[in-house]
């Protein structure tokens, strides 16, 4: 079931950046033909790659028990080799109060997605030049790992 979930997460992101990269490319089908690439267009352009990162919607818990096992993903996961909660900087952006210097969809779609979102997305692009380096993709399931996640950094906001 997770890998499932994970790759229709993935896949549609993944879909829609092959979608706009064969358009730029003019590859696939016809590609020679104006006329049949325009669809194709229009439907990549419909979402950028950000925009079809899927999330799930949640409200972020504030029960201990959410915010230690976030706590439990967060090392898992090993965001603490490149994060600090207080602190300052590592090699990524310290964490505290990041959920509200952030708004949460963009912080789920960080964490489920930082590869597109570090060429996609200004704010990330930003601090992918502040930092020098690209944040990996963990794997983070969206609905057994990442209302966890978000808790436990809720939970240190302040």
């Amino acid at each position: 079931m997770e890998s499932k979930l994970r790759s229709a997460t993935f896949g549609r992101a993944s879909l829609v950046v092959a979608i706009a990269a064969s358009a730029a490319l003019g590859v696939g089908g016809s590609a020679c033909k104006k006329s049949e690439a325009a669809p194709v267009e229009a439907s990549a352009s419909a979402k950028s790659p950000v925009e079809a990162i899927e999330v799930p919607r949640f409200e972020i818990a504030t029960d201990t028990a959410s915010i230690d096992r976030g706590k439990e993903v967060f090392a898992q996961k090993g965001c603490g080799g490149c994060h600090k909660i207080g602190g300052g900087k590592l090699v990524g952006p310290d964490l505290k109060g990041v959920t509200s210097r952030r708004d949460q969809v963009w912080i789920e779609r960080m964490i489920l997605h930082p590869e597109i979102m570090t060429k996609e997305d200004p704010t990330a692009k930003e601090l992918f030049k502040t930092h020098l380096t690209q944040m990996t993709n963990q794997g983070v399931d969206p609905k057994d790992q990442l209302p966890y996640l978000l808790a436990y950094l809720k939970a240190n906001e302040k």
